[in-house]
């Protein structure tokens, strides 16, 4: 891993030879400011999630596409990251999700926005990938797919709630169409927390997923990129890419998708990450962005220019899953 201290930032960039199958996961490029008892217990969780999903992949009766779905459901149940469970709240109090999930082998997407009800958002945009003409269902539409779909509801978080209540408590929230950064960063919330996984099956096919609650205290109705294909997530036959971060500046370039691009010209996973994110920081700076990416050969290469990102990895020829903050 290289890194290199800004005064505000870390930019890292880890790149592992991986074995076949594999899977990667990631809770979020952020500060990951916390003490050692949550660490500890976020790793911990990333392990067993990790050996589970490789068990899965282990047989040959799921693919790559089961693998991220179970790994991202998982993260979304957890309540230790910003998806599913303990989603953040937006700016009059009420969780709205977004989620997207991809096949590399035949480049088909689902994509859930808005979504405030059903209790697994990636699960919900398989089945709009899988039962539906569509690739992008939001809002109340979503939801009445769940219900269809006889998808869990979600039950409301009790913590989520009690943050949204003390920033209530402190005035702490602008007017209803002002700028939310600041207010987000006073409480020592995250502005970019997210959960993805990329994986590769025995068969050599890649997919990816992507889950989150979105920015806290955002405007209602606000869509970050973690639904869009080829900017919060992408697979084809020679990448699969979760992305994390600010969700308008990953949008703005099309951040997995200019990986991908760049990987069909260049054959090199890390100069073509390097050179993706140069673009998005050039024009957004450093503190914006994070993801994991996985080729075709099996290189993983996880990169953030954040403090942190919660990430880990497994593959065969591995003894334990690596994980770290």
């Amino acid at each position: 891993m290289h890194s290199i201290k800004d005064g505000v930032s870390f930019l890292s960039i880890e790149v592992v030879k991986l074995g076949v199958p594999a899977i990667a996961v990631h809770g979020g490029a952020g500060n990951w400011d916390v003490d050692e008892r949550t660490r500890k217990e976020i790793k911990d969780f990333m392990r067993e999630l990790l050996r589970n999903t490789l068990k899965l992949l282990n047989d040959d009766k799921h693919t790559a596409l089961d693998a991220v779905e179970y790994a991202v459901s998982q993260l979304e149940d957890s309540g230790l990251f910003n998806a599913g469970l303990s989603s953040s709240l937006n700016v009059e109090g009420f969780a709205q999700m977004d989620a997207g999930i991809m096949d590399g082998d035949t480049m088909r997407a689902g994509a859930v926005a808005l979504v405030e009800r059903v209790k697994n958002p990636v699960k919900l945009a398989r089945k709009i990938m899988e039962k539906t003409d569509h690739v992008l269902i939001g809002g109340y539409g979503a939801d009445l797919l769940g219900r269809i779909f006889d998808m869990e509801n979600r039950i409301i978080n009790l913590e989520s709630v009690r943050r949204y209540v003390d920033a209530v408590s402190k005035k702490s929230l602008p007017s209803y169409y002002k700028r939310n950064s600041e207010v987000v960063k006073k409480l020592g919330l995250s502005l970019s927390d997210t959960v993805g996984a990329v994986a590769i099956d025995t068969k050599g096919k890649l997919a990816a997923a992507t889950s989150t609650g979105g920015i806290w205290f955002k405007l209602v109705g606000r869509i970050g990129d973690s639904p869009i294909p080829g900017a919060g997530f992408y697979a084809d036959r020679y990448i699969a890419c979760s992305a994390t971060g600010v969700g308008e500046t990953i949008m703005t370039v099309s951040l997995c998708r200019t990986i991908a691009i760049h990987y069909r010209y260049l054959r090199d996973l890390r100069r073509s990450i390097l050179e993706s994110f140069r673009e998005l920081e050039e024009l957004f700076g450093v503190n914006t962005a994070g993801a994991i990416v996985l080729s075709y050969n099996s290189e993983l290469v996880m990169y953030y220019n954040t403090r942190g990102m919660a990430r880990g990895y497994f593959s065969a020829g591995m003894m334990d899953p690596y994980t770290n903050l």
